[in-house]
């Protein structure tokens, strides 16, 4: 099933998977549809893609937990006297 994704004031429903090429998905603004013909495969691809990224750095970020990449950011700053 097609998962809707809000952007900023609009809201993207992707066609569903198995809906025949000509098929797109929906964009709306305040409930009134925003027509979608050269952009949607684009933004579709746009999304997935996202989406993929999100999901393989999902686990890095909860593995992380407080430790940091850059170790000496949670040192606290010199002070010259």
């Amino acid at each position: 099933m097609a998962r809707s994704v809000a952007m900023g004031p609009y809201t993207y429903t992707p066609a569903p998977p198995h809906a025949p090429t000509s098929a797109t998905g929906t964009l709306t603004r305040g409930g009134l549809p925003v027509a979608l013909r050269v952009t949607e495969p684009l933004l579709r691809s746009f999304l997935d893609t996202m989406g993929r990224l999100e999901a393989d750095l999902e686990p890095r970020w909860i593995g992380a937990g407080t430790r940091s990449a850059f170790p000496r950011a949670h040192r606290a700053p010199r002070t010259l006297s």
